[in-house]
């Protein structure tokens, strides 16, 4: 069963998707948490933001696709539209790194609270920021069962960006150009990536990306709040098991992200630590044609079966021990 549901948070209804497998006990459950830029419940980027998304970009459906999965094991989720975004209230443009965690920690806490959930068995999973969000979560409350990680990163923001924008480079002038056209902001990130990250570290509000064609003014203290606050300095407070799961070929994050945060989870003590790296497959986990194949393209294809594998073994594992 699924209906829809909202939570108040610092003064805004956030909507989202509840999935209750049918149970006559109480059940385990699951948060999961979007990812960068604005986002609906599903896991897309949110299409109606036309001025982050001049071009429509294929919905992927990771978020309603891992509901579904969890369903079956039967495991209740809540999914919710980003705060700005979707049918969620506020507004995305002003909404830093915390006001996402503070969202997400009472995103967390109301699913607790449900009767018809247990709440000594309610995890977080996050997508790509949703991973860092989820980490910080994890970290701050050592009620939070356990902690799945999807395409994260371990180091700096400042770090991955720079690799991003580097990597981007390397690429041929057909594909740069076409980037351009269908995914704009990215690529003014990346053309201005020093100019934006100067801003970011001055503490400037905003900065404007683009030209003629297509400007955004970009709101810069997400961007200071994620410099100021790398995951690494969370993971020695995170003692749930965790679970880390990353695409061989994800271009948004390197793979070794998800080694490192495995390496230092396991130095601070946290013994219950599983990581799948996933060949051929991409951020989203979608299997890529070509190993230099960008995401958006990849985002239409379905998800890739080895991931819900791992992902439903841990879980009946974890579940059931």
């Amino acid at each position: 069963m699924e209906r829809v549901e909202f939570f108040e948070s610092n003064g805004a209804r956030i909507y989202g998707a509840l999935t209750l497998p049918e149970s006559p006990e109480k059940l385990p459950a699951c948060l999961l948490i979007g990812g960068s830029f604005p986002q609906t419940r599903d896991g897309n980027l949110d299409n109606s933001q036309t001025d982050w998304f001049p071009t429509p970009l294929p919905e992927r459906n990771l978020f309603r696709d891992q509901a579904k999965i969890l369903e079956r094991l039967g495991i209740a989720t809540f999914r919710y539209d980003k705060r700005g975004c979707g049918q969620s209230e506020g507004n995305f443009n002003i909404t830093s790194l915390f006001d996402l965690v503070s969202d997400a920690h009472m995103a967390w806490q109301w699913l607790q609270n449900l009767p018809e959930i247990d709440a000594k068995r309610v995890g977080v999973l996050g997508q790509s920021e949703g991973a860092v969000i989820a980490l910080i979560l994890a970290a701050q409350d050592p009620d939070i069962a356990f902690y799945i990680w999807q395409g994260g990163i371990y180091n700096n923001l400042e770090q991955i960006i720079k690799w991003q924008a580097e990597e981007f480079w390397k690429s041929d002038r057909a594909k740069i150009d076409h980037f351009k056209q269908i995914v704009p902001l990215m690529y003014w990130i990346y053309k201005q990536i020093d100019d934006v990250i100067a801003s970011a570290k001055r503490g400037d509000s905003f900065f404007q990306l683009g030209d003629q064609e297509w400007s955004k003014n970009l709101y810069q203290p997400v961007l200071k709040e994620h410099f100021d606050n790398p995951p690494s300095t969370f993971v020695d407070k995170v003692k749930c098991p965790v679970l880390i799961l990353h695409g061989e070929l994800d271009h948004n994050t390197p793979s070794q992200e998800a080694l490192l945060m495995q390496q230092a989870l396991l130095a601070a003590g946290n013994q219950t630590v599983t990581t799948h790296i996933f060949p051929g497959l991409d951020h989203s986990f979608r299997r890529l044609g070509d190993p230099n194949e960008d995401f958006v393209t990849a985002m239409g294809r379905p998800l890739d079966p080895v991931m819900p594998e791992a992902l439903t073994n841990w879980l009946n594992a974890l579940l059931n021990s």
